[in-house]
């Protein structure tokens, strides 16, 4: 009997139904590793991150060597200081931060406009969305539509830096998606 190795797993815990839902399709793409895209049942950070340490422990993945697993989570409604233990807490266990500010909106803007700096709420960044997805709804599939459009928001979304010490008011809206990305095309290279 052949015996192959487990494939890499990527592991991604969302804090909504729209990163999910827009996420869950990285997996028709995959090659040479899998993806799995879980939501948290909690939405705030700090039990996202919970809820992502324990889904590693289930899964028993190896963060130092072949997986990764990546927390998802809007900076809409968590102070500065909540942000910043989550993120040192996040670096310890190996797991990676992808911040969105607003909210993960924001990304989907990006395949259309860079501008986005005048966005304060995600109201406003919804508002804008329906400019170009015509009824947009957070649980609406619009992979097909955006896939056009991604590498160029994955390139617009690269302005968007976590600093090692968060400040949100100085801070420029964006995601910092580019990384999970950036990561699965690595991997892909390597297969």
């Amino acid at each position: 009997m052949r015996f192959y190795p487990a494939l890499p797993t990527i592991l991604i815990v969302t804090e909504g139904f729209t990163e999910k839902n827009y996420l869950e399709r990285l997996r028709e793409r995959d090659v040479g590793y899998t993806v799995i895209v879980k939501r948290s049942p909690e939405q705030r950070p700090e039990k996202i991150l919970k809820y992502c340490e324990a889904q590693v422990r289930e899964r028993a993945l190896d963060l130092k060597t072949q997986d990764a697993a990546y927390c998802v989570f809007d900076t809409d409604y968590t102070s500065e200081e909540k942000l910043q233990e989550i993120l040192v807490r996040a670096k310890k266990k190996g797991i990676r931060v992808i911040l969105s500010k607003p909210c993960f909106e924001v990304f989907f803007l990006l395949h259309f406009t860079a501008n986005i700096d005048s966005l304060a709420v995600p109201k406003d960044a919804k508002e804008e969305l329906a400019n170009y997805l015509e009824g947009y709804s957070e649980t609406g599939d619009y992979w097909k539509k955006l896939l056009p459009l991604q590498q160029r928001a994955i390139e617009r979304s690269r302005r968007f830096v976590i600093p090692d010490r968060i400040d949100l008011k100085r801070c420029a809206n964006g995601t910092n998606i580019y990384e999970l990305f950036d990561d699965l095309r690595h991997r892909k290279g390597k297969s």
